[in-house]
């Protein structure tokens, strides 16, 4: 499970031994400049993490599909809707 920047803080927060706490900033320091999915914590993406959270929490999101003519046949009723708009 990823978690956002804001948990992560928050999980850190609750750490109460020193040695665990220094341990814990060294490994995210570690991921954050050197894993090859660091741009998972760039602000840019966090904020659509953020967006994308807060559409599924209001129902604005779709599927899953089972299948890829399903994604195509939803996604050409939208723009026939938007159209009509």
């Amino acid at each position: 499970m990823a978690v956002n920047r804001e948990e992560l803080h928050r999980l850190i927060d609750q750490i109460t031994d020193p040695i665990e706490l220094e341990t814990a900033y060294r490994a995210i320091d570690s991921i954050i400049k050197h894993d090859e999915q660091s741009w998972y914590w760039t602000q840019r993406w966090q904020k659509g993490e953020v967006e994308a959270e807060r559409d599924k929490a209001e129902g604005r999101i779709t599927g899953p599909f089972d299948r890829a003519e399903d994604i195509f046949e939803h996604l050409d009723g939208e723009a026939s809707r938007d159209d009509e708009n």
